[in-house]
Parts: C-alpha cells; sequence; structure tokens
C-alpha cells in the first residue's frame, strides 16, 4: 500500500436530464498532514459561541503560518508562485534540501501576511454541519420531493449505480460525516436546485460553483463541498486552519471566538467568493438567510456539548484474529477524504504482497466491539456500538475496502471478534488491499489527536505528517511504514487488554 492512498470518491458516469459538458478526470485526492500544535482539550471541541460584536476588518497585519498539503501533480515551483513566495524561501522554512522530492500528503508551512480578520458571529452549531443525533429522523428524499425543485428529479450514475439527487446528497453526508440540511441549503443558496424546477444551465453543471479543482454534477460537487466542510470544521478543533483562502487569494485570519461549525461554512464559503462576496455571503442575508428559509432557525437542532468533555473511548480489541501477523501500514489520516480529522489508521494483513496488488486477503477483518451494522455500501461497513439504527449517534466504528464477498450485512448484531469481511482494494481509492478503519462519536470523527485511540492496549499516536505515526503498548513500539517489516510495524493480535 503507498500513501496516495485514499478514500475519496471514485469516477463516475453522469446522466443528467440536462446536458451536461464531459468530464476531465479529478485531481488525486490525498490525506492531510500538519505539523500541528499541542492538541486542544476536549471540552474545546463543542465549543458553544456567542454572537461577537458587529464586525469590522482588522486594521493591523500580521504574519500567520499557513499550511498546504501536497497534492498528486504538485511542484515546488508551482506551489511558491501560488503563495507569491520564493523556492528558495520555501525551502529553507520547510528544511527542504531536495526540490524534487515532495511527497503526497507532505505539509507545507507557508508564511502569510494577514490584514483581515473574519467575524465570530454563531452562524450553524456543530451538531448542524457533521451528521448528528440531529439528523436521526431526517429524510433527505422527502423533503426534496417536498420541495419540487430540479433535485427531485436528478439522476446520476455513481460508480456504477443509478442514483437520485436526494440519494446522493445522503451519500456523500453518510460517507464525509457532514449534515445534509447543509448540504441541501447549500445546493439551494447557490443554485437553486432544491425549490427551482429549472435552474440554468451553469447552475445544472455546477449545482455548488465552478472553480478549477470541481467536476460537474452532483456527486463531483457535494463530495467537494463536504470536504471542504470538513477542512474548515476539523481545521478549527485540530488548529491546522490558521487562515480562510479566498477565491481572490486574499488571506482572512480565523475569529478565535467562531465554533467549528461556522468555520466550516465560512471556509468553503471562502473557495467560492472572493473579499466582496465572501462578507455576503457570510452575512445575515446571505447563506444563514438560505438555510433558514428552507429549515429555520438552526439553533432548533442544537445538541450542546456534542463531544462530552469527559468522552472516553469504549474497549476496542485489534480488527483481526489473535496471532495473526497484520501490518501497520497507515498512521492517524483523514476518516473520508482528505481533510477530516485524523480518526483512521490502515493495516494490511500478511498474506498480502504489498503495494499494487488488489487480491482479496484471505484474513477476516473482525469486529473490534459489539454493536449493530447500520450501513453496507461499496467497500463501507459502518458498525454502530450503540446497537441503534443510525451511524450519527453515539460511538460508531467504520470499516473500509471490505471485499463483498463474505462481507457482513447490514442489520446483523455483532459481538466483538466476530466476523466483519475480507480486506480489498473496494470501496474509495487504495492501490493495495488493507483495511481502513475510524472512529465516529455523535457524527464527528474523533482523531488521534483529540482523544487516544487504544485497541487492544496498543496506544496510536499521531506524527506531524497523516499516514505516519506509532503504536505503543508498556515497552513495545510500532512505527507506521508503507512496508512489511516484522520488528518495525508487525502486530500479531493478542488477548491484550483491550481498553
Amino acid at each position: 500500500m503507498t500513501r496516495i492512498h485514499s478514500n475519496f470518491h471514485t469516477t463516475v458516469l453522469l446522466i443528467a436530464f440536462a446536458a451536461l459538458a464531459a468530464c476531465s478526470a479529478p485531481p488525486q485526492n490525498t490525506n492531510d498532514a500538519t505539523p500541528a500544535p499541542a492538541p486542544p482539550a476536549l471540552t474545546k471541541i463543542a465549543v458553544v459561541v456567542t454572537p461577537s460584536p458587529a464586525w469590522t476588518p482588522t486594521p493591523n497585519s500580521a504574519t500567520i503560518i499557513d499550511r498546504y498539503s501536497v497534492r498528486y501533480g504538485d511542484t515546488l515551483g508551482a506551489i511558491s508562485a501560488r503563495f507569491d513566495i520564493s523556492v528558495d524561501d520555501l525551502m529553507r522554512i520547510n528544511g527542504i534540501t531536495n526540490p524534487n522530492a515532495l511527497q503526497i500528503g507532505q505539509q507545507l508551512k507557508i508564511p502569510v501576511v494577514v490584514t483581515r480578520g473574519a467575524p465570530g458571529d454563531k452562524l450553524l452549531p456543530d451538531s448542524e454541519v457533521v451528521y448528528s443525533p440531529a439528523y436521526a429522523s431526517f429524510d433527505v428524499s422527502a423533503f426534496a420531493n417536498q420541495s419540487a425543485g430540479y433535485l427531485a428529479v436528478y439522476r446520476e450514475k455513481v460508480e456504477g449505480e443509478m442514483l437520485t439527487g436526494a440519494q446522493i446528497v445522503q451519500l456523500v453526508a453518510e460517507r464525509y460525516s457532514v449534515g445534509p440540511r447543509v448540504l441541501l441549503a447549500l445546493l439551494e443558496h447557490q443554485s437553486g436546485w432544491v425549490t427551482n424546477a429549472a435552474p440554468t444551465q451553469n447552475q445544472t453543471a455546477y449545482p455548488i460553483g465552478n472553480v478549477d479543482t470541481m467536476r460537474q454534477g452532483l456527486f463531483f460537487q457535494t463530495s467537494w463541498a463536504a470536504n471542504r466542510l470538513n477542512e474548515g470544521y476539523y481545521g478549527k478543533i485540530a488548529g491546522r486552519l490558521a487562515a480562510f483562502r479566498l477565491k481572490d487569494r486574499a488571506r482572512v485570519r480565523l475569529a478565535a471566538n467562531a465554533n467549528p461549525g461556522t468555520i466550516a461554512i465560512q471556509n468553503i464559503l471562502a473557495q467560492l467568493y472572493g473579499w466582496d462576496a465572501w462578507q455576503s455571503h457570510i452575512g445575515n442575508d446571505g447563506f444563514i438567510a438560505t438555510y433558514r428559509r428552507l429549515f429555520g432557525d438552526p439553533n432548533q437542532f442544537a445538541i450542546e456539548p456534542l463531544i462530552p468533555p469527559d468522552l472516553k473511548q469504549p474497549a476496542l480489541r485489534l480488527p483481526w484474529s489473535d496471532g495473526e501477523l497484520w501490518y501497520y501500514t497507515g498512521g492517524p489520516h483523514a476518516g473520508w477524504g482528505d481533510l477530516a480529522s485524523w480518526s483512521a489508521v490502515d493495516f494490511t494483513p500478511n498474506d498480502i504482497a504489498g503495494s499494487g496488488s488488489c487480491i482479496v486477503s484471505r484474513r477476516w477483518a473482525l469486529a473490534a466491539a459489539p454493536g449493530k451494522v447500520v450501513r453496507v455500501e461499496r467497500g463501507r461497513v459502518v458498525l454502530a456500538l450503540n446497537g441503534g439504527d443510525f451511524q450519527g449517534k453515539g460511538w460508531t466504528l467504520l470499516y473500509l475496502h471490505v471485499a463483498a464477498a463474505g462481507r457482513v450485512a447490514a442489520g446483523v448484531q455483532v459481538n466483538a471478534g466476530d466476523r466483519i469481511g475480507h480486506p480489498s482494494c473496494e470501496g474509495g481509492e487504495s492501490d493495495a488491499s488493507h483495511l481502513h478503519f475510524a472512529r465516529l462519536y455523535n457524527g464527528q470523527w474523533i482523531g488521534a489527536e483529540m482523544l487516544p485511540f487504544i485497541l487492544s492496549g496498543w496506544t496510536i499516536a499521531p506524527a506531524d505528517q497523516a499516514y505516519d505515526g506509532t503504536m505503543t503498548r508498556g515497552v513495545e513500539s510500532r512505527e507506521a511504514c508503507n512496508c512489511r517489516d516484522d520488528p518495525k510495524n508487525g502486530v500479531v493480535a493478542d488477548a491484550g487488554t483491550a481498553r
């Protein structure tokens, strides 16, 4: 398995009721990795924010350290031009000695002079931006049909299956764990898809917006939007986002008192608009007015705190059989997409030859705790540990790249150690068979930088870069590595304490 792995969307064929232009292939997607400051305490994850005083742009300039995640196709020269910094300075600041040795997911420090500040007025509660218990009874299809807009009649082929517009919104909400009401409000705000039965040709092709990195069609557009919502939300929590990058290349400091849900909305709109327009879209007559027109007061859905300050992980075992050797091939990285919290780790069974081998493993991935399988689709298995039927309530575990053959069915109640399925390359994107394993609580991705990630007594710790990190238990230590090195990253499951 290489670190080009991600769990972003795969290629889709677009079929709509309006003629759309042909799409080009999406850029390769990788997970962010950032030299981050010490992680904030859990009490800061779901802080209740009161409105700030009337907003005026900050007149005093300040230099902040922005961070950029190297993506597929990037060069140091192109990055330096994008951020108006010389290649020499970029290399010096980041300790780079070889300009041709960039790695996908590598985090670069970018000094930016910022003269403007964002408002801290609360737009949405956190529980509305993530796929939280606030959505347990929300029916996307019913709302779309009731609204009678273009979304209600839209169809698109996604990963070989024809889906309705509402099914696409639901799928994206589940995969990225973002609030479907927020996605619907963005669609309405940007293109009128929810209530307008006849959007323009450009609105039909680009329901969220037309920027360089976005393909046409609802699936790609909402996936892009969900990823950017997560970038803002978890960038605030983990301290990885210092400033918004607006479409006109302006930089704007985050308000220190803004909650993660507000930062998420401000972040996606920043990438769609320049400074003047952005102020309007984040104001009282902008996105939030569209949301209120569709759904009313967002505070009616508030669950605060979304994450209890004393949250503890339940007992989890290593997700494979005792006595088997698997390899720790991916340290903490994003649970879905490349911009969410570092809530996932990768393990590769020892019967997989290595990078480039997508043969389905004969080994079994196992339930790490008792629970109910609430969702199974395209290599993705979601296990709810509270025994309920909704993935956004309480503790939830994500298993990704699980082969269809032998895979557990939705609705099955499992005990710790029961079989989930065989690791493969199915679902998301992967160049080698492995298991991608992640945690959520109340719909929020729970990163190893936020709360200790413990499996059978092994404590998983993140590093400065995504996919790096360690596992320790007593005097034993393993290091995440894209390799098959028994002493370095080989882990044999045993009856060690699952805590």
